[in-house]
């Protein structure tokens, strides 16, 4: 996945979609498409960048982190949200479910570029984008790990009282 992909899939999700974010960037949605599609015409800055990244964290958007992992990811560190919006959605056990079939992807991925000894370079997007998807997958696994936890401290202190 690449920054303008992250971007793209943070802006499709605002509700009202990408034509929503270019009123609120006042750009006209064709303008704000070329962008986010990398047209060597039209190059998107880092603050309007910013602010569509914001506006689909404000909206809780399911892809809303994406572009800030990525940042954090090509710069060598990693991102990691004070709260997700659906973080308690779905048990940790469902996120390990989806982990294994996100690492299943992977190592196919792997396999498959690694049958004539070289990764050529759309190989090595394909294993990078299967990648992304497990970290997002870890992510949400983290942050279901610490709403179940965060969710038993009342019981666990009010037993113990």
């Amino acid at each position: 996945m690449s920054a303008l992909d992250a971007l793209r899939r943070g802006a499709d999700h605002v509700p009202g979609g990408r034509a929503v974010v270019a009123i609120r960037l006042g750009k006209t949605d064709e303008v704000l498409r070329k962008e986010i599609a990398g047209g060597a015409s039209h190059k998107l800055g880092a603050i309007d960048a910013l602010a569509i990244a914001a506006m689909a964290c404000e909206a809780g958007t399911p892809h809303c982190y994406d572009y800030a992992a990525y940042v954090a990811h090509e710069c060598g560190g990693r991102f990691e949200p004070l709260h997700d919006p659906g973080a308690g959605a779905a048990s940790p056990v469902a996120k390990v479910s989806k982990l294994v079939l996100e690492t299943s992807h992977i190592t196919s991925a792997v396999i498959d570029a690694m049958q004539d000894g070289v990764i050529s370079d759309n190989e090595l997007a394909q294993i990078e984008r299967e990648i992304a998807e497990a970290e997002d997958v870890l992510r949400k696994l983290r942050q279901a790990a610490r709403a179940v936890n965060a969710a038993g401290k009342p019981r666990m202190a009010a037993a113990v009282s």
